[in-house]
């Protein structure tokens, strides 16, 4: 008895002199531990990682095992990570959608903000026999939500479904809404309600609003612009932001959650969703910072105040009771109004019902002018631990299911398999070639993207075929950190046009891009031997590309849609990446074409009413008059047909090759859609010759150019 004495007094003086960990190296190496393992350890539990990290940080922290405390250096991180997750809503908020559901959003964060705080306030009276100020803070404390179950809806790819949009749109609703009435019931405790109050709160919110969703994405785009090879700097330039953005958030009156996700929304246009940038701030924020802030959250529990008396225990469970049962009510009754299905409101449910950020905010700013007791504090801990372990169960659970259900719809609505094939010759576009093939690419595909390196067979085949493969290996490098795959082909061949072909055959392609630099050549064709030789020799999707500067640079995207496009058997999946293009990249959306095919278009993009764009109908193509207004940073994308297909349109055809005549600088982007298996039989295997009318127009514009040199006009 004595030996075993001595032994645990001795492991309490070990324990007491080495604990808490204080070398800041050791502090960084543990917890990288713990990220490492807590999740694959609570997985192999069937629990979610999220709940595995916060189990951590109880255990780790100084309420507990006091293995690890909080230093300065720690809440640096833990708040980025904070940060991060706002940011992250914000960055990947689909604006078609947003704007589509934007009448649900605001909605549903009128239900979330309104049912918690109402029933809230009669239970902090009734059950709870609090005054009125008390009362209403605490209540408002229910209807704060963190979207702390994102990086789950993340990893099951569905960030676009409707009820996860309409989510983060009610976050931001909700959370300003408890936010601004924090910082009025504060000013009304300390005495400080004066008409200056009300001006420096409404001057400066519409600041925050006009710097990060007017002046960010200007200034965004410029630097972008500017630092183009230097992807470090991208990076940090955006972590800059981040943080910029939460301190003029403070300065404004409200947390710097709401300036995290303001800052978000600014930039969601700049950087695009399938885009090098995005995987870089994706891959360190899940993998990093946004595990830091969900072990912090942890270790601010403390269980030992639950041995001392059950009233802390009964409080605690009324809190948690009544926060998780109006976040319910308020995602039920969203569903039943909109017409969700079970999965949809249970991930509604999932995303809204966690509480973490704004509500240690209420609370702990509460506590500071002496509203609240330590009794608050401990119950509010237990809520956000019980809230946070519902939302990761619940939201993994349905977003599994809902992944599921979108993944065999799309099997179902699309037979193929994607595949993207990137012939070059010359490397010298293949950087912005490849950023091209991601933004189209598809969220949910697996299969890698085709940079083929190919050359003509002769003497120095070997050598050149050496030179674009090390280029081309040395872009795939800097995607290697994301997710996307890419896979590098090479081949020799006699032809070059014969050898994409076969290739494309091989891998069974769906999408050729082509740059237009490296195609362009002399004589009548459009765009140069290879690209027009290539476009009667395959029937996969062409896609000629001229970019001259990075893709989210651009601020006006303008479409052109051939007349009759929509009878063309690929129409489809040329306007699903059309549409790619267009919700990525710009500020705006101008789409031009004849009633019918207009139609058809918003049709497959879902946007029946025609609120996603601007759109203009026009039937008569022949001015050109679509690219005589050019401003600086339009991206042109021109929906086209090869010839003697039933939508080829030589006015249309021929736009490109004005518009790189007459705006050297100017960037286009020309779809071929797919052929059916019988147009490429042999029907298009002779170019036919012009039409009538393609050569009577010629001769029109011949003519005028005569007329006046005569007239002395240039």
């Amino acid at each position: 008895m004595t030996t075993l004495t001595s032994y645990w007094l001795s492991l309490q003086d070990f324990f007491n002199h080495y604990l808490p960990v204080k070398n800041p190296v050791l502090i960084l190496a543990l917890t990288l531990l713990i990220i490492l393992f807590a999740p694959l350890l609570f997985r192999r539990l069937r629990i979610p990682g999220i709940i595995g990290l916060i189990i951590a940080g109880v255990l780790i922290g100084p309420n507990s095992f006091h293995i690890l405390e909080s230093t300065n250096s720690f809440e640096l991180l833990s708040k980025t990570g904070l940060l991060y997750i706002m940011f992250l809503a914000g960055l990947e908020i689909d604006m078609q959608e947003f704007k589509n559901n934007r009448s649900k959003s605001l909605i549903f964060g009128a239900l979330t903000f309104f049912i918690p705080i109402v029933l809230g306030y009669f239970v902090c009276i009734y059950v709870f026999k609090f005054s009125f100020w008390p009362a209403v803070l605490l209540a408002s404390m229910f209807s704060t939500h963190t979207l702390l179950s994102y990086p789950i809806v993340s990893n099951m790819g569905i960030v676009k479904n409707r009820a996860v949009q309409i989510a983060f749109g009610g976050t931001i609703i909700t959370d300003a809404a408890v936010l601004i009435l924090l910082g009025i019931i504060t000013n009304l405790v300390i005495g400080d309600m004066s008409g200056t109050f009300w001006l420096k709160l409404i001057l400066s919110l519409a600041l925050l609003v006009f710097s990060t969703l007017y002046v960010l994405p200007k200034l965004s785009r410029w630097f972008f612009r500017n630092v183009e090879a230097q992807a470090s700097s991208q990076y940090i330039y955006v972590l800059a932001v981040v943080f910029i953005a939460g301190f003029l958030s403070e300065l404004a009156g409200v947390e710097p959650i709401i300036g995290a996700f303001l800052a978000g929304l600014g930039l969601n246009k700049v950087v695009p969703h399938n885009s090098i940038l995005m995987n870089r701030i994706v891959f360190i924020g899940n993998t990093l910072f946004i595990p830091f802030f969900l072990i912090s959250a942890g270790m601010l529990v403390d269980l030992r105040l639950f041995t001392k008396g059950t009233d802390a225990l009964v409080f605690a469970g009324v809190l948690s009771l009544v926060a998780v049962l109006t976040k319910y009510m308020a995602a039920l009754l969203t569903g039943i109004m909109f017409k969700y299905n079970r999965n949809e409101t249970n991930i509604l449910f999932g995303l809204s019902v966690s509480h973490a950020a704004a509500t240690l905010a209420v609370i702990k700013v509460g506590f500071d002018i002496h509203l609240f007791d330590q009794n608050v504090i401990n119950g509010t801990i237990i809520l956000i631990l019980i809230s946070c372990m519902v939302s990761s169960f619940v939201s993994e659970r349905a977003a599994r299911k809902i992944a599921i259900a979108e993944k065999d719809v799309v099997k179902k609505s699309n037979d193929r398999i994607e595949r993207i094939l990137i012939p070059v010759s010359n490397p010298e576009n293949i950087q912005r070639l490849i950023d091209f093939a991601l933004l189209i690419k598809d969220d949910n595909s697996q299969e890698p993207i085709y940079p083929l390196s190919i050359v003509e067979d002769d003497e120095d085949a070997d050598e050149k075929i050496n030179v674009v493969r090390k280029v081309i290996e040395g872009v795939v490098e800097q995607i290697a950190s994301g997710d996307s795959k890419v896979e590098v082909l090479k081949k020799v061949d006699l032809s070059i046009v014969d050898g994409i072909a076969r290739t494309a055959k091989a891998y069974n392609i769906t999408d050729i891009i082509i740059s237009y630099k490296a195609q362009q050549g002399t004589g009548n064709f459009m765009f140069g031997s290879i690209a027009d030789n290539l476009l009667t020799k395959s029937k996969q999707s062409i896609i000629i590309s001229k970019i001259i500067q990075p893709l989210n640079t651009y601020q006006r995207i303008k479409i052109v849609l051939s007349p009759n496009a929509e009878l063309e058997n690929g129409f489809y999946r040329a306007v699903q990446n059309i549409n790619k293009i267009a919700r990525q990249v710009g500020d705006e959306v101008i789409v031009f074409g004849t009633n019918a095919t207009i139609k058809a278009f918003s049709s497959v993009i879902n946007d029946r009413k025609r609120s996603f764009f601007k759109y203009t109908e026009t039937e008569d193509f022949k001015e050109s008059k679509v690219i005589t207004e050019v401003q600086e940073d339009d991206l042109f994308v021109f929906l086209s047909a090869r010839k003697q297909t039933i939508s080829y349109d030589f006015h249309v055809d021929d736009m490109p090759k004005l518009l790189n005549r007459n705006n050297e600088f100017t960037s286009f982007t020309v779809v071929y859609p797919e052929l059916s298996k019988a147009l490429t039989d042999g029907r298009l295997s002779d170019i036919a010759a012009p039409s009538i009318e393609q050569n009577f127009e010629k001769v029109k514009r011949l003519t005028d150019r005569i007329k006046g040199l005569f007239s002395g006009k240039s």
